[in-house]
């Protein structure tokens, strides 16, 4: 496992991230593509996911809800654009809400996922999220976007030594 690594671009509205995972790529594109694995470790350290209604094809969508400290709830929407199994896929991200409607004055990204495969059976995740404007991107970073990524893939860490 290697540690995570970010980079926003405000210049090109752009937000980085990287990791190795030490897993085979088939089963992280699956992690990241199938509700059974997404329940286990989706959402920053001491959240749960207990809505998670997955339909992974072109034209599909991904409406969850992660639940935190005090009931907190953070709904979401994923609509899938383009995907290339086990390599890459490209969505639609949004804030949202239960009923799946998304949430004004939220920005919204457009989000690659690529699965790179690695020597000695590791995988290299890197994700590629353009925002309309810079200031999205300031604001998603406000908001602790960083921080509850990283808790999160540390927790598809933890899940995939258990698989």
């Amino acid at each position: 496992m290697s540690a995570m690594q970010t980079r926003a671009d405000l210049a090109t509205r752009q937000f980085f991230v990287e990791r190795v995972f030490d897993a085979p790529r088939t089963l992280v594109f699956e992690a990241f593509t199938k509700s059974e694995h997404l329940v286990h470790w989706w959402g920053p350290k001491g959240w749960t996911l207990p809505v998670c209604e997955l339909d992974f094809r072109v034209g599909g969508k991904w409406h969850y809800c992660m639940k935190g400290p005090e009931d907190m709830e953070s709904w979401g929407l994923a609509v899938y654009e383009e995907i290339n199994a086990p390599e890459s896929f490209l969505y639609r991200d949004y804030f949202s809400n239960a009923e799946g409607m998304i949430s004004e004055g939220m920005p919204g990204m457009l989000i690659r996922m690529e699965f790179i495969e690695e020597p000695g059976n590791k995988t290299k995740v890197v994700s590629t999220t353009l925002f309309n404007k810079a200031e999205d991107l300031e604001q998603v970073i406000e908001m602790g976007m960083v921080e509850g990524l990283t808790e999160t893939w540390d927790r598809l860490v933890e899940y995939l030594t258990t698989r």
